[in-house]
């Protein structure tokens, strides 16, 4: 049988723990699309959000992204909050820490002049409020793709949109006004099946235990069920009238709406007095390296008992929670270096990167972090076979701006070669690459 390479198992990492991780999708990206435009619309419309008209792509473009950044949505924060209480995970925080970032991000960025990556935050934030007017993300319930309140779209509401008017508020403001807005039409509302029953919507999404702070609730006693013709409900079978579930979608459509381009109006003040002449200079905040994928071109020098030689290979990284990274290298000798090493030197190897150690920001795009790094691996030794190796060291990460990335690295390589003692050297590798990070 094949011995998978090293870059397969890299992929195959990349997949599993795209799906093993806890799954929150709200509305499709396109209902997303649908929701912040309208909000685009309603905002420019009052003629009290300056620049935002300037700035809809970006704005589109960050509503979008929010949910397509599976790293960052994976490693960092999910998308659920609990306005009753808090609602972090082990692995992740919630949906209003996200937010507080995000909104330091797009300041920060309209204190430096970048409108346009500060419009784009302000569309990353408008995501988490849409999903506040979503019952499954403020009961909340933990859910996928199969949820039949996302499932059933907003594009007829929004055909439909009644007038509705709410002052200028701010991210964490709008977002927990509007998850109590629906967590109050879940408990409070009710529908009227064909045969007159009177059902509450809480019948569809229960919540947790007020006890416990940190728990999800569950789908109702009708089960996920939103938008069916029928459901099973007090030991019988109920009708429910098409018009019911409309109109819930249509007050939740309305308020999405509304409580996004409150924000995005108060967000345009708010960039409008940062960009001023004589807005007051505010420090670049601690550099806070973004959870990212990452690809770089190696080259550098392996040394121990046998000499020293030139290396080059490729390096991928993939970002875990708790601000973790994984790594793995692939490395082979050039050729040339010391005539002691008739064999040629290399290999590959799995590492864990600790959170960052230091972290230090040079200017408005540049960062730079160190981490310590150790792992398991296999290079190449006297005879062409493979032995096991431990590198642990030292790695010095630089974002360059836009989508660029280098690296260098300072590692131990200890070495068992076969029938003898271990051996020890020494390896220096520089990276040059790309990366895809917090877009």
């Amino acid at each position: 049988m094949r011995r998978p390479t090293p870059w397969g198992l890299f992929l195959a990492v990349v997949l599993l723990s795209g799906f093993f991780a806890p799954r929150a999708w709200a509305f499709s990206v396109q209902d997303h699309r649908a929701l912040t435009e309208a909000a685009i619309d309603a905002a420019t419309a009052s003629g009290s959000a300056p620049g935002l008209a300037e700035y809809r792509s970006a704005v589109v473009h960050g509503a979008t992204a929010e949910d397509l950044n599976l790293h960052v949505k994976w490693t960092g924060w999910h998308h659920f909050y609990r306005p009753e209480g808090r609602l972090g995970t082990s692995l992740r925080r919630g949906s209003d820490a996200r937010v507080g970032a995000l909104w330091d991000d797009a300041m920060e960025a309209a204190r430096n002049g970048d409108l346009a990556r500060a419009w784009d935050r302000a569309g990353h934030l408008a995501h988490h409020l849409e999903d506040m007017a979503s019952p499954p993300h403020v009961v909340p319930v933990n859910h996928g793709l199969t949820d039949r309140f996302e499932g059933y779209g907003v594009r007829g509401a929004l055909t439909r949109l009644p007038p509705r008017e709410v002052t200028p508020l701010s991210g964490a403001d709008a977002q927990h006004a509007l998850a109590l807005e629906t967590l109050a039409a879940v408990r409070t509302e009710v529908l009227h099946t064909d045969d007159g029953t009177s059902m509450p919507w809480s019948a569809f999404w229960s919540e947790p235990d007020a006890a416990s702070p940190s728990a999800f609730g569950v789908y109702g006693p009708v089960g996920n069920a939103f938008g069916l013709r029928e459901v099973r409900w007090n030991g019988k079978t109920r009708r429910i009238p098409p018009e019911a579930p409309a109109a819930f979608m249509d007050a939740r459509v309305a308020a999405a709406v509304a409580y996004t381009g409150a924000f995005l109006t108060w967000a345009a003040q708010r960039f409008e007095e940062a960009s001023l002449p004589d807005a007051p200079f505010v420090a670049l905040r601690v550099f806070r390296p973004s959870p990212e994928v990452s690809l770089e071109v190696l080259g550098g020098v392996a040394s121990d008992a046998r000499g020293m030689a030139p290396i080059a290979g490729l390096r991928g990284s993939l970002p875990l929670p708790h601000g973790l990274g994984l790594s793995v290298d692939w490395t082979r000798g050039l050729g040339g270096g010391s005539p002691t090493r008739p064999w040629p030197v290399g290999g590959w190897a799995f590492s864990v990167l600790s959170p960052p150690l230091v972290a230090w920001r040079p200017g408005y795009a540049f960062g730079l972090d160190v981490r310590a790094s150790a792992g398991l691996g296999v290079r190449s030794w006297e005879g062409g076979g493979a032995r096991l190796g431990v590198p642990v060291g030292l790695r010095f990460h630089a974002t360059l701006g836009g989508p660029f990335v280098a690296s260098t690295e300072v590692l131990y390589q200890g070495l068992r070669p076969p029938g003898v003692t271990w051996a020890h050297g020494f390896s220096w590798s520089l990276g040059l690459g790309m990366a895809l990070g917090d877009r």
